[in-house]
């Protein structure tokens, strides 16, 4: 397993409780939408307090590697959200096939519960700069209207036609209620990012109603904090 050493640049507070990390990227090169794990030996001894997956909310061509979470009082969090410029994380294990590289003009359907946003996020932007099209309908559940990265999506449709975004607030994400919003969509292959209750779930529920699914599970969240 090779370890890196990313050294911390800065931070910056998103929406509600949700902070961005700013990490450089050590030469790491990733996939848009793929994940690292993350280890803080400061956070505890055991690996359950001081390791944690993470979506790279970041896209490749912005050349850093970010962080994006809700802060909370797990012991990971805790170390994270007191580390300053300068200081070093450890990771490993890149990897995920969340991603989004197909070129054929064919549309699909992201669907995001929270922080579930982010791998959302670094494939838009990297799509962005490789020129290539949005055709994508997004449905972005928040449980508040306090939603992370908001107007970074509301800058892509803008400018961007073929991109639709639906913001839904205190919404419950269930399977019904995502296919009544897509009607006429559901044989568009779907992304679903969230926490890990609700994507396991909905997933299963999609999956049986033939909706062809792809899945990025978040762990340590639930239905009412994420």
């Amino acid at each position: 397993m090779h370890i890196h050493d990313l050294k911390l640049l800065s931070t910056k507070p998103e929406a509600g409780n949700v902070k961005t990390f700013i990490f450089e990227t050590g030469g790491i090169e990733w996939i848009a939408g793929q994940y690292l794990a993350y280890v803080l030996p400061q956070a505890g001894p055991t690996t359950n307090e001081n390791e944690h997956w993470f979506t790279i909310a970041s896209a490749p061509n912005e050349e850093e590697i970010h962080i994006s979470t809700r802060i909370s009082q797990s012991p990971f969090k805790t170390a994270l959200n007191a580390m300053k410029p300068g200081d070093e994380i450890q990771t490993h294990s890149l990897g995920g096939d969340f991603t989004w590289e197909e070129d054929d003009g064919k549309r699909v359907v992201f669907v995001a519960g929270g922080i579930g946003s982010t791998p959302f996020r670094s494939i838009l932007l990297e799509r962005v700069a490789k020129k290539k099209p949005l055709n994508a309908t997004f449905l972005y559940f928040n449980r508040t209207d306090e939603i992370p990265f908001i107007d970074e999506f509301r800058s892509l449709a803008s400018k961007h036609s073929e991109f639709g975004m639906m913001p839904i607030v205190g919404e419950k994400i269930t399977a019904e209620a995502i296919l009544s919003k897509i009607s006429g969509k559901e044989k568009q292959a779907m992304y679903l990012s969230g926490p890990e209750p609700m994507v396991e779930s909905v997933g299963a529920e999609l999956k049986t109603k033939g909706v062809n699914i792809k899945q990025d599970w978040f762990p340590g969240y639930t239905d009412q904090n994420f």
